[in-house]
């Protein structure tokens, strides 16, 4: 099988992560190539992260019209503007590869969406709906019939019960848990080690076990 040609956007934390992921595909079967990184910060272009060299801005995607991309930008603090960038560039979605680590659990009745990062660990039961370019790190589960929807970044350690709904651009923390039935609304951050057992208004940052808001902001109308 002809390997993927895959070209990773973004040069931070994230794809020195998702290139492990990759490396341990490939150990199975090789499957991906990734042939470029491309960031905006000026001070990488040129410079080579793991032996694959930073080839430019963004906008230069069009240079690369066979190839797959990873959208690997995106934190804590910038989570809601992925969607903007994302926008900015004009890729099609079926241009995305969602990439899996092979050590996770992911019931055969899952949908997961294009452009989504799913770290070691992972376990995901049935029925749940993954929308596009959601991040799921090491050793979450992620319970049944739940909907996470676009650009959520579901940190390490998360539980997520039955019949949740995480809401585009939510932030869930590490070692953090929310309850069945839960609905936890757009651009919502939830801080380390906390647990959810009411639903979160959108725009807000809940901490703590019982959960307290600790403040409200606003989300962007492009986020």
């Amino acid at each position: 099988m002809k390997e993927i040609e895959i070209v990773f956007l973004g040069g931070g934390t994230a794809f020195y992560e998702v290139f492990e992921i990759i490396c341990r595909i490939n150990l199975i079967q090789k499957k991906y190539k990734i042939i470029a990184i491309l960031d905006d910060n000026i001070e990488l272009h040129g410079k080579q992260l793991n032996g694959i060299i930073v080839a430019g801005n963004l906008e230069k995607v069009i240079e690369y019209p066979n190839a797959k991309f990873v959208f690997g930008i995106g934190s804590m603090k910038t989570r809601l503007i992925r969607n903007k960038i994302m926008s900015k560039l004009c890729i099609e979605l079926s241009r995305f590869e969602s990439i899996i680590h092979p050590q996770t659990y992911i019931d055969s009745s899952v949908t997961i969406q294009p452009g989504c990062i799913i770290h070691p660990g992972v376990s995901i039961g049935n029925d749940v709906i993954i929308d596009p370019f959601v991040v799921i790190a090491v050793n979450s589960a992620i319970g049944p019939y739940t909907h996470i929807k676009s650009f959520a970044m579901i940190t390490s350690l998360v539980v997520i019960l039955s019949n949740a709904k995480i809401g585009k651009s939510v932030f869930v923390g590490s070692c953090s848990c929310v309850t069945e039935g839960i609905e936890v609304g757009n651009g919502a951050m939830i801080g380390a080690g906390t647990v959810i057992s009411r639903n979160i208004p959108e725009g807000t940052f809940f901490l703590g076990n019982p959960a307290r808001m600790i403040n409200k902001f606003e989300i962007p109308q492009d986020f």
